[in-house]
Formats: C-alpha cells, structure tokens, sequence
C-alpha cells in the first residue's frame, strides 16, 4: 500500500481512502494531494468517463500513480457518460494532461492493477469486505450510485463522501439548451445517480460552487507552486497551467481540488448543515436546492482562499 508523506489528518493516520473521478486536469490534481498527504491510504480509484473519455482518463491516472511511487492501487472504469454528457470539446482537451512534461517517459506500473469489471462492481465488493473507507467524489455520483444499487448495504462501510458538486444559494454552470442554468455539471451529468446517493443517509459533505467561487487560482500561487521541485508540484503546475489555459476559460478555480482540501482539513471552508435536494426533472434538472423535506448534508458555503493555498503547498512540496 501506498504510504502518502506529508500533512496529517485531523482525523488521525491512515484513514483508508476511495476517489471517484471524471479525468480532468482538476481530478488528477486532486488525486495527487489525497496521495501526498500522510495520514490517509488510496485503496481504490475509479474513473468516470464524463468531463473526459475513458482511455486517456484511465491512462493519465496509472502515469501519475507511477510517477509518485504509488502501489497497491486498484484502478476500475466507469463506462457511463451520463445522462447529459459534458461537451465533446471540454472531454477532448482533458486528454491534454498526457502531453504535460512531469508524465513524459513515464510508463504504467504493474503494481496498480487495472480491473476487468466496471467500477460498481469494484467499488460495492470493496465496500463490502468490513473495511470503512471515506470516498472523494470529484465527478458525477454515476458509479457509487451504481454500487449502491448492487448492495445497498454497502453504505455502513462509507464513513463520508466529499462531494465536488452543487449550486446552492448562487447560479449554476450549466448553460445548455432548455435550462435554467441552475445546476452545476457534476449534478447535472447524471442527477438520479445525485439524487439516490444524497437520499442514501451516507454523511456527505457538499463543495459547490458557493465554495468553489471564493477561491479562484492565481498566477502567483501557480508561479510559486512552480518553485517547487517534487514530482508532486511539478504535476499540479502543470496541468493547472494547462486547464487554465483551455480555449474558452476565462477564470480557473479549485473546483476538485478545494473538495480534496476539505477532506484532508476542513477548516479550509465554512460548513453549514443544510437540508439538500436534487432537481431531477424539468428546467432545472441537476439543480440542488434547500427544501425542508432534503436530505441533511453538510455544505462548504465559503473557503479561505490563503489557507488552501498553504495547505496546497505544503502538501504538493513533498
């Protein structure tokens, strides 16, 4: 197993650790700061062909595991793109991450297996073997949905699901044809996956872009990030740059990255309970709204955009 070097958790060592994520740029920087931080063990990742495609998201995710030393890890692919797929340009470019230098001459270790089932089946025969794991959810909700339906009972073995996703008391992301840009892409990927997993009773916590707002990436940071010599920044700089400079991206934020923040300290944000439920039909499909009847989760309504960024570098310098 993969013992990560650098900030401890709050909740002490080795919290065991499944991430779920959708392979852009934002995921793998995620990814890298949950590997890089002591106190928690990667035990599983799976992948979710939504805001990119399957083989160059599954691919980048074994070259960033070789290239920080990382072992033991199951590796499993999702093979849903959703009920409203992310747009085919956002998908393509986030294939770009392969070309960034830190993942150049790297090749896949053999010691991070790829499984042949699709990633409900790992996940809900994972979950079922006794073990508790917490779950970093920076992609739609499609394959722990998925698992949860193969066994339910699963969800006692899920200590908490950090959740990228969501638009609560501020506008959404999503401007496509025939809604009212109230959701969020995650949510609005496949909201029935969201909604099933936010009416589980699974401890959730809820990053969205209330939270995600607040902490924009700045040049400075970038540039001091980019002083630092470990793969681990070297990786992050890197594809940062590179999604910040995607056609059409006007501001970049910690989208993913905040959410893995949260997990690993969750004094980065603000969290107030708050009763939450998913649109799952209509103009707002993939909206997520306070209503009395919702689901009680806790939700990241502010984050401290100097204390993220701190914390970013102490972890990504290791």
């Amino acid at each position: 197993m993969f013992t990560t070097l650098a900030l401890g958790s709050a909740r002490g060592a080795n919290e065991m650790v499944i991430i779920d994520h959708d392979g852009d740029a934002d995921d793998f920087i995620a990814m890298t700061l949950v590997l890089r931080s002591r106190g928690h063990q990667v035990r599983a990742i799976a992948v979710c062909p939504a805001d990119s495609y399957l083989q160059p998201a599954t691919r980048a995710t074994e070259l960033i595991l070789a290239r920080l030393g990382a072992t033991g890890i199951t590796i499993a692919e999702g093979h849903s793109s959703g009920t409203h797929p992310f747009p085919s340009t956002w998908r393509r470019y986030a294939g770009h991450v392969l070309t960034i230098p830190a993942l150049l001459g790297v090749t896949a270790a053999a010691a991070n297996p790829l499984a042949p089932e699709d990633a409900a089946q790992v996940l809900a025969k994972l979950l079922a073997e006794g073990q508790t794991y917490t779950i970093l959810e920076t992609g739609p909700l499609t394959n722990i949905a998925g698992a949860l339906k193969l066994d339910p009972a699963i969800k006692r073995n899920i200590r908490r699901i950090y959740v990228m996703g969501g638009a609560v008391r501020v506008a959404g992301n999503v401007q496509e044809k025939g809604y009212d840009g109230s959701a969020e892409w995650n949510i609005f990927n496949q909201p029935m996956a969201a909604d099933a997993v936010m009416r589980s009773g699974i401890p959730i916590t809820l990053v969205p872009l209330d939270a995600t707002n607040k902490v924009p990436l700045a040049r400075r940071f970038l540039d001091e990030l980019g002083t630092q010599k470990s793969p681990a920044s070297q990786i992050a700089e890197q594809a940062w740059r590179l999604a910040a400079s995607q056609p059409g991206t006007d501001q970049y934020y910690f989208w993913d990255t905040l959410t893995a923040a949260v997990l690993l300290d969750p004094s980065v944000v603000t969290i107030e309970k708050l009763k939450i439920r998913v649109v799952t039909e209509g103009a707002s499909e993939g909206r997520t709204v306070e209503d009395p009847k919702g689901s009680p989760v806790d939700v990241a309504v502010d984050a401290k955009q100097e204390r993220v960024e701190r914390l970013f570098l102490e972890v990504l310098r290791q």
